[in-house]
């Protein structure tokens, strides 16, 4: 009996150890940031359409003769002792938006929404989401801890324009960053733009793990997240719930996907929807995959988010893409 006892309590401590590591070795992947040397770029792009592609390549060179010609700037804000960095664009409005970023992306993969945007009026915030591009941090937010800075970047704005009406837009991890902030109903905020939010954090590494590695989340992703907790800048994974977040919320909110996303099943837009119980609408695109409906068909998707919008905003007007 005493040696089952000591074999039982040695294969524990080999679990537990063993859990650690597995786990840590996860974290660093999924939540540090991508090394100053190493090329960032958005994840959601390895899982573009060839259409999509071709459109993200047409869109991205149109941009970049944009951002060369239009007059903006980058500003810098602190938050939770961070130095956070974002392009402005400023127009003769109080309409304004703040265009977030996906998963280990950066600002620049917003641009052809921000001239959108800035073509219809708005003034725009286009921010490197903490851990990503310019922006400091060791650590990816995923939504969670942005928003916290989100409510920094909407400070920045009414302290310059007293009226102003703020939308928040993002994609996929950018989204999750727009609903955790929703829940916080910040002031000046009248409108959110989820395109294919998660529901969790956890539930979203849940699914990475048993996909990409074969592994269950239990107990690794458990380990993992005390282990990551111990950690400066860190956050407890278990807490960041969107849907959470959503249930508190008051401000109108579009929620977007696409029927053939193969990273957030088209369920959860539906659970989140359901926990709203502000304002709201949802539109699925057939056929189109993971942070790629305005790629696949820019056009519609303006409509969309015009019509959603005009509830909210004065002068919202809508701006084919050339």
């Amino acid at each position: 009996m005493f040696y089952i006892i000591v074999g039982i309590f040695v294969l524990l401590v080999v679990l537990v150890v063993t859990s650690i590591i597995v786990g840590d070795n996860f974290i660093e992947k999924a939540l540090v940031r991508e090394k100053p040397n190493k090329r960032e770029c958005d994840s959601d792009l390895f899982y573009l359409s060839v259409e999509a592609f071709k459109n993200y390549n047409k869109y991205k060179n149109e941009t970049e003769k944009w951002l060369k010609k239009v007059k903006h700037e980058k500003i810098n804000i602190n938050s939770c002792n961070l130095k956070l960095v974002a392009y402005q664009f400023r127009n003769n409005s109080h309409n304004w938006v703040i265009l977030l970023h996906g998963y280990k992306g950066k600002k620049e993969e917003m641009l052809h929404l921000a001239e959108w945007y800035y073509n219809s009026g708005y003034n725009v915030l286009v921010p490197d989401l903490r851990g990503h591009g310019e922006s400091a941090c060791k650590y990816i937010g995923m939504g969670y801890m942005d928003r916290i800075d989100m409510l920094n970047f909407i400070s920045y704005i009414t302290n310059r324009d007293k009226d102003a009406k703020i939308v928040l837009h993002g994609h996929s991890m950018g989204a999750a960053a727009a609903l955790f902030t929703t829940g916080m109903n910040p002031a000046n905020v009248v409108a959110c733009i989820a395109d294919c939010s998660y529901t969790s954090i956890l539930g979203i590494f849940k699914r990475q793990m048993r996909c990409l590695f074969g592994l269950p989340s239990f107990p690794i992703l458990n380990m993992a997240n005390f282990s990551f907790m111990l950690k400066k800048d860190s956050y407890n994974l278990r807490k960041a719930s969107v849907v959470k977040f959503v249930k508190n919320s008051k401000i109108p909110t579009l929620f977007i996907n696409g029927s053939k996303d193969n990273m957030i099943p088209l369920e959860e837009i539906d659970t989140l929807y359901n926990a709203l119980e502000s304002d709201k609408e949802k539109i699925v695109f057939e056929g189109v995959g993971h942070a790629q409906c305005e790629l696949e068909d820019f056009d519609k998707y303006a409509k969309v988010v015009t019509k959603f919008l005009k509830k909210y905003i004065k002068n919202s007007k809508e701006v084919k893409k050339k």
